[in-house]
This record gives C-alpha cells, sequence and structure tokens, in this order.
C-alpha cells in the first residue's frame, strides 16, 4: 500500500475515533438531562397528587344544575369545536417519537370528523411537520423551554383559554408521548377540556368561604396548568 493510501486510511480511523468521542459525549450529557428531568418530575407527581385530591373534594359539592364551568364536563353541554394539542420535540434524533405521535395526531383528528377544530403544535418537529404539508394550525409554539415549567404551561393555558372564550374551540385533546420503558415509548392522546367528573364520586355538601363557584373558577385553571405541566414533562423524559 502507497504511502498516500496509508495516510489516507489513518485519517479516517482518526475521524472515526474522534467521532465515536463526539457521540460519547452526547450520549453522557443526553443520560445526565433524562436522569434531572425524571427526577424533576417525580417530585412533581407528588404535586400533582395533592391537586387531584383537592379538586375531589371540591366536586364532591358540585351541583350541575346551580353551578357551570366551561373546564367541566357537563351532561348539558356538547361540544363540537375540539383541538388537538401535539406535544412534540424540538430536535431530532430521536427514532420515530414524533412519527408515531403526528399520526396518532392525524388519526385522531379523522375520527373527529366535523368536530375537529385544529391543531395547536408544540415543538419544533410538530411545527414543521405541519408546515411542510400546508396543514393549517391554530396556535403554535418552539423552542419554548428546555426543560418546561409552570410559567410554559400556564403560557400555553392562557392562549388556550383565549381560543375558549372567543368561540373557536370548546374542547381539548392532548397527544403526546409515554415512556414505557427506557427502549419503549409509546403515542397517547387524552381529554383534557373540559375535566371529567367521575360520577361514581360520593356527593357530601360542605361550606365553602368563599363560595365554591368562586373556588371552582379560580382553582380549576390552575388545575388544566399542572395537568398539562405534567403532560408536558413526561413528553420530555420520554
Amino acid at each position: 500500500m502507497s504511502r498516500g493510501k496509508l495516510r489516507a486510511l489513518k485519517r479516517r480511523i482518526n475521524s472515526t475515533i474522534s467521532t465515536m468521542h463526539i457521540t460519547k459525549a452526547m450520549e453522557m450529557v443526553a443520560r445526565a438531562k433524562v436522569q434531572r428531568a425524571e427526577r424533576i418530575w417525580a417530585r412533581y407527581r407528588n404535586f400533582l397528587k395533592d391537586y387531584r385530591e383537592t379538586f375531589k373534594k371540591l366536586i364532591q359539592s358540585y351541583d350541575f344544575d346551580e353551578i357551570e364551568n366551561i373546564f367541566i364536563e357537563s351532561p348539558e353541554r356538547k361540544v363540537s369545536k375540539t383541538a388537538i394539542l401535539v406535544v412534540s420535540s424540538d430536535m431530532g434524533l430521536c427514532g420515530a417519537y414524533n412519527s408515531e405521535l403526528l399520526k396518532l395526531a392525524e388519526r385522531e383528528a379523522e375520527n373527529l370528523g366535523g368536530r375537529f377544530a385544529g391543531y395547536l403544535a408544540l415543538g419544533v418537529k410538530a411545527n414543521s411537520y405541519f408546515r411542510y404539508r400546508k396543514i393549517k394550525i391554530i396556535k403554535g409554539w418552539e423552542k419554548l423551554y428546555d426543560m418546561p415549567r409552570y410559567d410554559n404551561a400556564e403560557y400555553i393555558f392562557d392562549e388556550i383559554r383565549d381560543l375558549i372564550d372567543n368561540g373557536k374551540i370548546d374542547s381539548l385533546k392532548v397527544a403526546y408521548v409515554v415512556k414505557t420503558s427506557t427502549l419503549v415509548q409509546l403515542p397517547r392522546i387524552i381529554d383534557l377540556i373540559p375535566l371529567k367528573v367521575d360520577e361514581r364520586i360520593r356527593k357530601e355538601e360542605y361550606e365553602y368561604e368563599p363560595k365554591l363557584e368562586e373556588l371552582l373558577n379560580s382553582f380549576i385553571p390552575r388545575l388544566i396548568i399542572v395537568e398539562l405541566l405534567n403532560l408536558m414533562m413526561e413528553a420530555k423524559v420520554s
């Protein structure tokens, strides 16, 4: 083998070794970020549990005939404009994470038929996907956070609430990815707005100060924000 070919081969070997070192460093950084995100999310779930328990106590005194809240499911109110919030990633290198998520969202949109009001896209990948296919989105957010925080979820909720107040949508589903194991992530879609009330909850009468309606009007938006933040965190961990 000539000296020129040997030098070229040596350069290729050195380049491959350098790439391996870079990839290893990226893997270590990514693993550290995931572990940090998992610790934060684990602590947050305890906080969310308390919120859900408070909601159960408040709803025990809820009377559909006397109190009406747009964020609580009511047998008298039919939804007709359902939006789908797609919680995607801002970066690539995550396999089928985004593609499977977007397929699920599109299938759900088809199932909704005439009730489908449009997409809300969170993350670069969802926004790019819909733009490339010239699919109009109602709202889009890109690179809003590294690790989601309460103020991020509150900001998104405020814009969703404006859409509801303006009559553009009356219900919201969220498509996101859940982590079932280190190697397996599955897309999932849930109903977020309006909140579903379990009819099996035993009704009890309590006296509240301020009145129950005022408490619900203040508490329920916060509950939806913390529920949304939980989904954003789970998607991030995934």
